[in-house]
């Protein structure tokens, strides 16, 4: 069985709620059943939404770090939990000594062999202006919706809320100015996100939930069946 990397904390509610995602999703009837997995909480990453944006600090060296520390640990590959991360890959993948897999990419795969074409895009603006959903997009044949900038900005509200442990608050900004806005799919293209939103009229994608899968998968384990994904 494959030992996956994660490379966490960033942020931090995101990375737990991805880590009880692969243990509630993973079929086992006791400990010696779930994944060994090597874990980095690296919360020093900088912003990667600030680096994008606004020139801030790479955190390309400090996700190679993370990727590096976790293939001494034993990893066999790793993953980021983080959606912007994912702008830097093709430059972390250069000075990795494992493999570091495209979970964007994987999950639009995904998606796509399920019927589901179309979706909504919610996450940081640095992951939209980055491209890195919209290049999977292409390569599958999806058509990525991108929400105005007013819900842009409403959801980076949200997201650094999460992050700074305002859940409260994310979730009225949630309710009352981002679920209305969208329709159909919607793909919570921030590990912050599926945290906080909730929907009855929406048909949301839980990136947690659907990384949890390809992760369980990739590492031979199974999956519970479950109504919650999509």
């Amino acid at each position: 069985m494959k030992v996956p990397g994660i490379v966490g904390g960033m942020g931090s509610l995101s990375t737990v709620d991805f880590l009880q995602k692969v243990v509630s999703l993973t079929k086992a009837d006791k400990d010696q059943d779930h994944l060994k997995m090597v874990v980095d909480f690296n919360t020093a990453v900088p912003d990667r939404t600030t680096a994008l944006l606004y020139g801030g600090e790479d955190p390309t060296p400090y996700l190679v770090d993370s990727v590096n520390r976790l293939a001494k640990a034993g990893a066999d590959f790793a993953v980021f939990i983080c959606n912007t991360a994912y702008a830097f890959l093709e430059k972390v993948r250069k000075q990795a000594v494992i493999p570091v897999l495209n979970l964007p990419e994987l999950t639009v795969e995904r998606l796509c062999k399920k019927g589901i074409k179309r979706f909504w895009l919610t996450g940081t603006k640095g992951l939209i202006k980055s491209g890195v959903y919209q290049v999977a997009a292409e390569k599958f044949n999806v058509e990525i919706l991108i929400p105005t900038e007013e819900v842009q900005d409403n959801l980076m509200t949200i997201i650094y809320s999460v992050k700074a442990g305002n859940v409260e608050k994310a979730k009225k900004v949630w309710e009352e100015a981002v679920e209305p806005k969208l329709e159909g799919y919607v793909l919570l293209g921030c590990t912050e996100l599926p945290v906080v939103a909730r929907s009855e009229r929406l048909k949301l994608i839980d990136v947690n939930l659907e990384w949890a899968k390809i992760v369980i998968e990739l590492c031979g384990k199974a999956v519970k069946e479950d109504e919650t994904g999509v």
